[in-house]
């Protein structure tokens, strides 16, 4: 597989989040990269209002601070289009 676009990284988080919301350690696992880029793409969806990071003290799986993206009612809108221009073209 390639490099990704900017657009198909930012894509799979917004779909992945539409699913439920999702810590950056389990987003960089089912994205496939590295901690620093899904944070970058996390700080600019939230600059956009898509998501909203959500800063936990303890983790409730494994104890440790985390911080857990959740898509806003913007990021909900834009997660459907998603899923509909995906849908269309299958």
């Amino acid at each position: 597989m390639g490099k990704r676009s900017h657009y198909e990284i930012q894509k799979g988080i917004v779909l992945l989040l539409r699913e439920k919301p999702l810590s950056y350690t389990k987003l960089q696992t089912k994205l496939g990269t590295n901690y620093n880029t899904i944070k970058n793409h996390l700080d600019e969806l939230e600059t956009l209002d898509i998501i909203k990071k959500i800063v936990q003290q303890e983790h409730p799986e494994n104890g440790q601070p985390s911080t857990i993206a959740e898509l806003t009612p913007r990021g909900q809108e834009a997660a459907k289009r998603m899923e509909s221009k995906r849908t269309k073209q299958q």
